[in-house]
């Protein structure tokens, strides 16, 4: 009991620094363990709005009684009452070095609704006619036209090509005729 004299300052020193470095590395965790959640969150909120676009063009296109006009940055498409009066155009646009997919009422490409960003391309779209002739009945899966889409989509870094996720569709004219005039064609 006699005996208080306690620590001396280089005691006190050298535990801060053993505690500081552990700190360090527990801080460093938990920040990297931040990073890998907001990456991860954005990737994942980047592709449920590409999947909600997907379905929304896929209905539309389902239900288009014809495409009117297309590049491969766009399509415009001709809805029920099929007279030209109800036009959707889905198209990308630039936003610095990524694009986004938009759906706009009309036939220009300007304003509208986005339905998913972080594409790395903006030429998504091919139109592919039926594989018909005078000849020939329309058969089997390409007896429609369809659209062609094929996006790759980075969320966490653009500059990382291996982080890409990639969506490859044909989404079929349901609408869209389906024979020619021909022998094998009804009449």
């Amino acid at each position: 009991m006699r005996d208080e004299r306690g620590m001396t300052l280089v005691e006190l020193l050298a535990v801060m620094l053993i505690m500081s470095f552990v700190l360090m590395g527990i801080t460093e965790l938990y920040v990297s363990g931040v990073r890998a959640q907001a990456k991860l969150t954005a990737s994942f909120n980047a592709q449920t709005a590409l999947h909600v676009g997907m379905d929304k063009m896929r209905k539309d296109v389902h239900a288009a009684c014809s495409q009117t006009a297309q590049s491969a940055t766009s399509v415009t498409l001709s809805l029920p009452p099929c007279d030209g009066t109800n036009m959707v155009t889905w198209c990308t646009q630039a936003s610095g070095s990524q694009y986004s997919l938009y759906r706009i009422s009309g036939s220009s490409c300007s304003g509208g609704v986005k339905y998913a960003e972080f594409l790395t391309s903006g030429s998504i779209f091919t139109y592919l006619a039926p594989n018909i002739t005078n000849t020939t009945p329309a058969t089997g899966s390409y007896a429609v036209a369809r659209l062609h889409v094929d996006m790759n989509l980075n969320a966490a870094t653009p500059a990382t090509a291996g982080e890409n996720f990639r969506v490859v569709d044909d989404l079929a004219f349901r609408n869209s005729p389906r024979c020619t005039t021909g022998t094998n064609c009804p009449s």
